[in-house]
């Protein structure tokens, strides 16, 4: 979609004066900074195959907006409606505007701060009432090992057994919201300090303490790092300072979040395969998430042996 339909679809259902529009970022969707008169505002243009989660994060966005949950605040069309429809080239999209508030990932000093956030969300969204997908073994786990089976990736099997490991020392976890993509990136710290839940397109039922392992997660994703482990350690003690003003976890949960940054090799290889295709390069990439998963299981090991 090129920025003169952008424009004319702002002009058209938003009471925006709109004097220029910059590509922000492109990858399964579109986001772009739109530019008005007095201040900015912040586009992102749906593709088709995420148009169902897409009004399903737009319907989480709202209702925590009206329990006044800081998240950045949609912005409404002429008619009162929280999102354009819009067909090009027999494509269908989807537009949502957005306040502008440029920011940050929260650094380290914020993390008890970003605790108490998100365990703020979790509570918050005990009352939620709309619909969210169920996201289980399937999809933390099968998806990428049958990717695997369907291009006889010789250590399939590992991968199988492993994952089939790992779920059985979490499903039994306590399920209810989970974000699914919080890694420190969708929290937004803005230059007053103050602190946004961002991107909610994931959004499901499943294990909240998923949330809690992603933004606590200190390790390399793509090289082994010893001292991960004890980064990841540090930083989950600080957070949980502040989750559990709103939640508390048992022993139990605290130490499944290194099984969950395991699961979270399985989970996010499967989607990025799903969104950008399987090449060669991601093929060879196996072996690499072989090695890590590895020496991860081995190093969870033996903290658990020392403790």
């Amino acid at each position: 979609m090129i920025t003169q339909s952008i424009k004319r679809l702002m002009d058209l259902n938003y009471n925006i004066d709109v004097r220029k529009i910059e590509l922000f970022r492109e990858g399964g969707n579109l986001s772009y900074i739109v530019y008005g008169v007095v201040k900015a505002f912040f586009a992102k243009i749906i593709r088709t195959p995420f148009l169902e989660t897409a009004l399903h994060s737009i319907e989480v966005q709202i209702y925590l907006m009206r329990k006044q949950f800081p998240v950045i605040p949609i912005i409404f069309t002429k008619t009162g409606s929280s999102c354009v429809h819009y067909t090009e080239n027999n494509i269908d999209y989807l537009i949502i505007l957005f306040e502008y508030i440029p920011g940050d990932e929260p650094s380290p000093r914020d993390t008890e701060k970003a605790g108490e956030l998100v365990g703020r969300l979790h509570q918050t969204m005990k009352s939620y009432s709309g619909s969210l997908s169920v996201k289980g073994k399937e999809f933390f786990i099968d998806r990428y090992v049958n990717i695997m089976e369907e291009v006889n990736y010789k250590k399939t099997d590992w991968f199988r057994e492993y994952g089939n490991e790992l779920w059985e020392k979490v499903k039994n976890l306590p399920q209810g919201y989970c974000h699914c993509d919080l890694y420190r990136g969708n929290i937004n710290k803005a230059m007053n300090n103050k602190m946004y839940v961002i991107d909610f397109d994931t959004s499901c039922i499943a294990f909240s303490l998923y949330d809690v392992a992603l933004f606590c997660n200190d390790t390399d994703y793509f090289n082994f790092d010893i001292y991960g482990y004890e980064r990841t350690a540090n930083r989950l003690a600080e957070f949980y300072v502040g989750y559990q003003k709103y939640y508390s976890l048992s022993q139990e949960e605290l130490s499944a979040i290194y099984s969950l940054i395991a699961i979270y090799h399985f989970q996010l290889q499967a989607t990025m395969i799903e969104l950008y295709g399987l090449n060669e390069n991601q093929i060879r990439f196996f072996d690499s998430q072989y090695k890590w998963l590895q020496q991860w299981e081995e190093q969870c090991g033996d903290s658990k042996r020392q403790e």
